[in-house]
């Protein structure tokens, strides 16, 4: 071919290089449906505002309260917002709406007095953020320098190669380092090293699914295990100090674990029944992998760090100071870069910062009283309607989302019982609350544990569905029959 009819395609070709590199530089629009829920919330919002203003004998401050509850319901239900934004508007409106800094008419406090609006901002220096601070710095440390998965196929190749007893390590090791990482990252970490399994197993075999549901099941519930497991229980931590009842670290885990191993044993049980393979014949092996000196480093931080959040009633130093210390041991060293920093969960952080604040905002204004107000019952009824409403909205939207709007309500329904008599208690309710945040995996959105798994291929929603209601109904059953002995034996 000669060069006259070469270069003109040549050309063309450039051309045509250039052009899609154009395009690649246009940025994506807003999509006009998030917009259109977005503005559909604030509307909604402001005729509630409207209405209460128009009928109620509420104070201005719960009115206007009210409206952010409900904005940021929608908003985290709809997900108009991503979760982190809706949390910082929160913060955002209270400041406006109720500190009101600049004494405009018609807003901030009936009385005349507004708090100042550095109250609203403590959220942002929440003990329970700095726990949760140190706690992403730990995982991410143990992330980076290969440690989960290095320990995980040591602890691996100690057990049998038989498919039911793989299953039962790798649902022990799953829930044990989602009690210290996030379990997205915990989930993520496992099935990389069940991937190289699967292959050892025919295409078709239900043990397959049965692997694969293991691994989120088990972070899932492995959730349940620390303060620092899932953000529900950091804000659950937050809000029953706010009430005046201090828990420590290692007294939710002497009251979660019990129940996170009985549920865990049961799902591995009712996992390896539905998903048994018809080979019997199938051994599994995982791949060896080690720990250089920079990994046992990583590990003598993180058996300090743990031995010391256990043990803060015997020295006294709090959960959120110790939680410093893996912070410098692995930024001063070098160890985590300011990379690292960089992608650590902020928007998880700010997300617990907007719960905390309102609940703090609902404290404040009332309104939480407003809506204590409105439930019937009591005991153990109420309670058993809020673990379910915690289980059914965790599977829907965000477990944190559903505990923010679900755990100030309830720890005021708890304290106002108290109150007049009744036999409700405060810890109780926000533990509970917490730990069904964590239950809900009947479907593949409902965690990203779940997600995460499914999009390997080989399972289908209703491979979660059956397994993740008879967990969840078990764990309702079982949090409210034990939940306050439990409670009562470790804290008293």
């Amino acid at each position: 071919m000669k060069f006259r009819e070469v270069f003109p395609r040549v050309t063309e070709e450039i051309k045509r290089m250039h052009v899609l590199e154009r395009l690649a530089e246009v940025r994506p629009p807003i999509p006009s449906r998030r917009v259109l829920l977005f503005l559909l919330s604030i509307v909604l919002s402001c005729i509630v505002v409207w209405l209460l203003f128009e009928n109620s004998v509420l104070k201005r401050e719960a009115i206007l309260m009210c409206g952010i509850f409900v904005l940021a319901a929608l908003l985290w239900v709809t997900e108009a917002l991503p979760l982190f934004a809706t949390a910082i508007l929160i913060i955002a409106l209270e400041i406006i709406l109720l500190a009101n800094p600049g004494s405009w008419p018609g807003l901030g406090f009936e009385g005349g007095y507004s708090p100042d609006y550095r109250e609203f901002l403590t959220p942002l220096a929440n003990p329970v953020i700095v726990l949760f601070f140190g706690g992403f710095i730990l995982a991410h440390a143990v992330l980076k320098e290969g440690v989960d998965k290095a320990m995980a196929s040591v602890i691996l190749r100690s057990f049998s190669s038989k498919p039911m007893i793989v299953m039962l390590a790798l649902m022990l090791i799953t829930a044990f380092f989602s009690m210290w990482m996030s379990n997205t990252a915990t989930t993520a970490m496992m099935i990389t090293l069940v991937v190289p399994m699967l292959d050892q197993i025919p295409k078709g075999d239900p043990l397959r699914k049965g692997l694969l549901l293991s691994i989120p099941f088990a972070a899932n519930i492995g959730g349940m295990g620390t303060p620092i497991a899932s953000p529900p229980n950091a804000v659950a931590v937050s809000f029953l100090q706010e009430a005046g009842y201090d828990i420590s670290f290692l007294q939710w885990v002497l009251i979660a674990v019990p129940l996170m191993a009985f549920l865990l044993l049961f799902a591995w049980l009712l996992l390896y029944t539905t998903f048994r393979s018809k080979d019997a014949s199938i051994e599994l092996k995982p791949v060896a992998r080690k720990i250089d000196g920079r990994g046992w480093y990583v590990i003598l931080i993180l058996v300090t760090t743990v031995l010391l959040w256990l043990t803060d009633r015997m020295h006294g130093l709090s959960t959120a100071v110790v939680a410093l210390f893996p912070a410098i041991a692995f930024t001063a060293t070098g160890l985590l870069t300011r990379s690292d920093i960089n992608s650590l969960e902020w928007h998880i952080l700010i997300l617990i910062m907007g719960g905390i604040g309102l609940g703090e905002g609902m404290q404040l204004t009332g309104l939480d009283e407003v809506f204590v107000s409105f439930i019937p019952g009591q005991g153990n009824m109420v309670l058993a309607a809020l673990v379910i409403a915690t289980i059914l909205f965790s599977t829907f939207i965000s477990n944190t989302a559903a505990a923010n709007l679900l755990l100030p309500i309830g720890i005021s329904f708890a304290l106002q019982n108290m109150d007049i008599g009744g036999d409700s208690n405060p810890l109780q309710v926000g533990i509970s609350i917490a730990l069904a945040a964590s239950l809900a995996m009947a479907l593949p959105i409902s965690t990203p544990p779940n997600t995460i798994a499914y999009s390997k291929g080989d399972l289908e929603t209703a491979d979660f569905v059956r397994p993740g209601i008879i967990i969840g109904l078990l764990a309702v059953a079982l949090i409210i029959g034990l939940g306050n002995t439990i409670i009562n034996f470790w804290t008293n």
